[in-house]
């Protein structure tokens, strides 16, 4: 389900998010073991500009599954409530 939801506001999620929110989103998931060091690492150091940092975040957790799809919406609707407003998403 909200694996579904994820790859469906996709798009608007890499279009606009700045890079704070991408590092804080990076700090949470590492933090609730959703992701690893290495993940994180991959994020942030093979991705050039900040929407190739986006979008490789999204298809990580999304690829990660529903689980990990709730608590990256949660911690996106906690960092940065005007775009997860503008997706659509909420807790």
């Amino acid at each position: 389900m909200a694996d579904q939801l994820l790859r469906g506001k996709r798009r608007i999620f890499i279009r606009s998010v700045g890079a704070g929110t991408i590092n804080a989103l990076l700090d949470c998931l590492l933090e609730g073991r959703v992701i690893s060091q290495e993940d994180t690492n991959k994020v942030r150091d093979e991705n050039d500009t900040v929407m190739d940092k986006a979008r490789a975040l999204i298809d990580l957790v999304i690829r990660k599954g529903p689980e990990s799809c709730c608590k990256f919406i949660k911690h996106l609707c906690e960092e940065d409530p005007p775009l997860a407003s503008k997706m659509g998403v909420h807790k």
